[in-house]
């Protein structure tokens, strides 16, 4: 393939996948600069010593998986664990717009109410529901990223599911899960 060619399908990966690598690296690193970073890192490493994978049928798999090996890795460099509380600044904040948003009786944010859910899942059990549900992944990639056997990714994405209903229904509202 020529290079032009080739730097354009490029381009459309890029373009295609950017978004919800990030979103992915920020379910680990919760640091948006940081996740950027990671995402940009693992695009550079394709550029320049991977470009066969530009074609692949395994490059989504491939993206997901190093964007969450380099987020670990980002992690125990920076010897810290993700933060699943709200910093002192975060409260006031929330309090703040909770003060000027309408009550949730006449409007419910349910990609924040989802987001909520997630983030109280186990960390096992977050991690198989963002490659299937955010990854796009099959339950066979699941496994065969994190080394588990598919059974244990259907255990974990059932047990995600419950979980979430039970959030959901805590909070008095229903949302709809990536069924």
């Amino acid at each position: 393939m020529r290079a032009d060619g080739l730097y354009e399908q490029f381009r459309l990966v890029f373009e295609k996948f950017y978004n919800p690598l990030c979103k992915y690296a920020n379910s680990f690193v919760k640091e948006e600069s940081v996740c950027e970073d990671i995402v940009q890192e693992v695009f550079v490493r394709i550029w320049e010593t991977r470009k066969d994978l530009i074609q692949s049928d395994s490059l989504r798999f491939y993206l997901f998986t190093a964007v969450r090996n380099n987020s670990l890795t980002y992690l125990s460099r920076e010897q810290r664990l993700p933060v699943y509380s709200l910093s002192e600044m975060d409260l006031e904040d929330n309090d703040a717009i909770a003060e000027m948003t309408p009550s949730s009786e006449e409007t419910v944010n349910y990609q924040a109410l989802l987001g909520q859910g997630i983030e109280q899942l186990p960390p096992k059990c977050k991690e198989v529901f963002l490659l299937s549900r955010m990854g796009e992944l099959s339950n066979q990639e699941v496994a065969d990223s994190l080394g588990i056997s598919v059974k244990t990714v259907n255990n974990q994405l059932w047990k995600a599911l419950k979980l979430l209903k039970a959030f959901a229904r805590s909070a008095g509202s229903w949302i709809l899960i990536f069924l």
